[in-house]
């Protein structure tokens, strides 16, 4: 283990930083305990062979001011913020811990190369991580060195402009309106308005559980609701804030369907109330909806009730997400012939690149057809009042 010696001579104090090497104690010289000690630092995290290659990538000088390393540039980028969601900053100071148990994270700023961005990025993607995810974790290196240089502490920025090759994400799955409709047979009725929601406006869960009442407008020509929050993930938990884009503040026609189903949820309610709620009348809880979302989707073919085969048709043969529903809504609005630029606002998209990359697939050469217009569901049936109770969300 290496430790720190100092000694006074006829022209000053000195400090050595004494370590093993090949079986044999020797040691690197510093002009002050600063220098000393950020040299002991990189010995303990990189090994002797990383310590020597830092002092030899600065020409072996014995720098007289502490440089951070890459990490440690990230967390002081992260901690001048401004502007950013809480949760925003919470994932920053995750990636930030996780750079600083990597090499790239451990050298010094004015150390790493380009060659040593490019290593990360390799390990991250042997390691299989999306490019989505290492690209926002490069952005953030590059955005904190960037920084490094404004303070004059480099000349230059080595994460700017790496490639990075794209993956597949999660693979979305369309709904059509008919195999919509077997999900909404098997859903708790409770929930079925919610659900006719999500496939009829294409709003983010998020923003249709924290819908208000007062944002709501039922009785106007166009039948709209307008979004101006949604539900934020933070370390403690979640909270309420803007929607996720600028542009997802947003004012959304309704097809007769929606209006149809949420008519009833207004009753007797305040501007301020929640529209959706849980079977307890409080805020649906993501994670129950979603533990409720995995039994109506899964597919039976034999039904111990009933002692009979399930047939064909009423069967999903899909695994849909709950937030699938907003994909299929687009599909279904491309069908109809929505252009992407009315489908981006509808949908919140911050840039229409956004929208593009997802769905021109999907785009048929047809005209504009607005929402409102659209009729692509029956209304569901009444609730059963011999269906046994589900715990609500």
């Amino acid at each position: 283990m290496a430790t720190i010696r100092s000694r006074t001579g006829p022209r000053g104090t000195t400090y050595a930083v004494l370590f093993r090497e090949g079986g044999k104690q020797t040691s690197e010289t510093f002009p002050n305990e600063v220098a000393a000690q950020q040299f002991l630092d990189l010995v303990n995290r990189l090994g002797i062979v990383g310590a020597r290659r830092v002092l030899e990538a600065r020409d072996g000088v014995r720098t007289v001011r502490y440089i951070p390393t890459v990490a440690e540039q990230v967390v002081r980028h992260i901690s001048a913020l401004t502007g950013c969601e809480p949760g925003t900053l919470d994932q920053y100071r995750v990636y930030a811990r996780e750079l600083a148990g990597t090499i790239l994270g451990s050298l010094p700023i004015d150390c790493a190369t380009r060659d040593d961005v490019a290593g990360w990025i390799q390990e991250q993607e042997s390691r299989g991580s999306s490019g989505k995810t290492i690209k926002n974790k490069q952005n953030l290196i590059a955005s904190a060195l960037a920084r490094a240089v404004d303070d004059e502490l480099l000349s230059r920025n080595v994460a700017h402009k790496h490639r990075i090759a794209k993956t597949s994400g999660t693979e979305m799955v369309f709904l059509t309106p008919s195999e919509f409709l077997i999900v909404l047979s098997r859903a708790t009725p409770h929930y079925r308005p919610l659900l006719i929601a999500l496939f009829g406006t294409g709003m983010r869960l998020g923003e249709a559980t924290a819908l208000r009442v007062g944002e709501v407008s039922l009785d106007t020509r166009t039948p709209g609701v307008t979004i101006v929050r949604a539900w934020k993930k933070v370390k403690t938990g979640s909270r309420v804030g803007p929607p996720k884009t600028d542009r997802g503040r947003r004012t959304i026609s309704l097809p007769r369907e929606v209006v149809d189903v949420v008519r009833p949820l207004l009753v007797d309610k305040a501007p301020g109330d929640l529209v959706f709620v849980n079977m307890r009348g409080t805020r649906i809880m993501q994670s129950s909806l979603h533990e409720l979302w995995t039994g109506w989707i899964k597919d039976v073919a034999y039904d111990p009730r009933t002692h009979t085969w399930v047939p064909r048709e009423q069967r999903l043969g899909k695994h849909p997400r709950i937030h699938d529903l907003r994909h299929s809504h687009a599909s279904w609005m491309l069908a109809q012939g929505c252009s992407l630029f009315r489908l981006q606002y509808r949908l919140g998209h911050e840039s229409i690149q956004t929208t593009a990359d997802r769905y021109s697939h999907l785009q048929p050469d047809s005209g504009v057809r607005d929402a409102a217009e659209a009729s692509w569901v029956a209304p569901p049936d009444p609730p059963d009042e011999d269906e046994p109770k589900r715990i609500g969300a």
